[in-house]
């Protein structure tokens, strides 16, 4: 793998080499926020939270019990606050960025290091970076894969779950992840998809959306039904809902331990930290309110179709040197554009699949299905279609 888009950590390389792949088991990497025993996991920090692990995270076991072997662990952003991940570029042109926080996981699995890697999502780090670099990522219902041994930052919105490169291979994963999933019908016929325009309206790049549409008329091919859905509340608040719970229960972690030791932070996440010491118990008890409605407007949503379909990011890889893309003829700031259509089931709980919908300008294109909680077998049917309709990148 070329440097420029090295999805690895420095002193797991090195790791590598002392302890080649046996060749037996799956190889899988992990997120450095995810306990392997023996290792030190650093949470991508100069110190903050560094700690060694004496046995793995619970999601590492599971998969480690189910014949996978952990080879690599990924490059994060300290504290896992960025949509983008320092170090790693994207496969398809190294002068634009992979997305994050599990950028590193994306890039591992998109070059082909690994079949398999786990990520954390809070607000989308598994989603926007598996978008942005052309794989599959999952979001599993919150609280559905168990997060002993797994570094938090906002605990009523984190979770893990897998990148491949394949539909059917995360929804194994998944499985091994998370235990049993629903039942689901054979096909997708007769299935209802909603189509949540509003969510996007003119802020989503044409050629991102032409890739989308193209995954949902793949989906009325195959036999689903396409029905308009509006989401008053979650079009209004699920960015804010969500931005301020992450602020302020990150700051509640990590805000002492980092004024105790200044050494252990040097780049944004300080200013994050910051800003979320000074939120108040009564704007972040507001936000979860509003996160409850959301949550209570998607139930009643999921009442009347299966699930939801939209862009996972509504613009393609920024260059990597850029702080704002534009939309719709103007610019905005790339953590708002990368996080406004994953922040939704960020914020409900629900789960989220993002699945290749082709290619824009050269780069991937992401096409996201939310839907009712427990039900990622269903969203992977979906995905599936969706992903046999999309040629691979080569």
């Amino acid at each position: 793998m070329h440097e420029e888009v090295s999805a690895l950590t420095t002193d797991f390389g090195a790791y590598v080499e002392r302890h080649p792949y046996p060749g037996t088991g799956i190889p899988f990497a992990v997120k450095d926020f995810l306990d392997v025993a023996g290792q030190t996991t650093r949470n991508g920090t100069p110190g903050l939270g560094h700690h060694a692990a004496t046995e793995d995270a619970e999601p590492v076991a599971r998969l480690r019990a189910a014949g996978y072997v952990p080879v690599a662990r990924t490059a994060v952003p300290e504290l896992a606050w960025s949509v983008r991940t320092p170090g790693c570029r994207n496969p398809r042109d190294p002068e634009r960025d992979a997305g994050g926080s599990s950028g590193g996981s994306a890039v591992a699995v998109a070059t082909g290091d690994v079949p398999v890697a786990l990520g954390t999502d809070t607000g989308g780090s598994i989603r926007i970076p598996a978008a942005l670099c052309g794989v599959v990522g999952l979001r599993p219902t919150h609280g559905t894969v168990p997060m002993r041994g797994v570094t938090a930052l906002t605990p009523s919105m984190d979770t893990v779950g897998p990148i491949t490169r394949t539909v059917a291979d995360c929804l194994e994963v998944h499985r091994i992840l998370g235990g049993a999933v629903e039942p689901v019908p054979d096909t997708v016929e007769g299935l209802r998809v909603g189509w949540p325009e509003h969510l996007w309206g003119t802020k989503a790049d044409p050629p991102v959306l032409r890739s989308v549409e193209t995954a949902r008329d793949a989906l009325r091919a195959a036999g689903a039904r396409i029905v308009p859905v509006e989401l008053p509340l979650g079009h209004r608040h699920a960015r804010s809902a969500g931005f301020t719970t992450m602020l302020f229960e990150s700051a509640r972690l990590w805000w002492q331990d980092y004024q105790d030791d200044p050494s252990g932070l040097r780049g944004r996440a300080i200013g994050q930290l910051k800003a979320g010491s000074e939120v108040t118990q009564d704007e972040y008890d507001a936000a979860r309110a509003r996160a409850d409605g959301i949550r209570n407007e998607l139930d009643a949503a999921f009442a009347q179709v299966d699930a939801l379909l939209m862009p996972t990011v509504p613009v393609t890889a920024a260059p990597a040197d850029v702080d704002t893309v534009e939309i719709g003829g103007r610019a905005e700031a790339i953590e708002n554009a990368y996080y406004r259509l994953t922040a939704l089931a960020a914020v409900s709980g629900h789960p989220a699949l993002t699945v290749p919908a082709g290619l824009a300008g050269g780069l991937p294109v992401g096409a996201q299905l939310v839907g009712p909680r427990r039900q990622e077998a269903l969203l992977c049917l979906l995905g599936t279609v969706i992903e046999g309709e999309t040629p691979r990148p080569r």
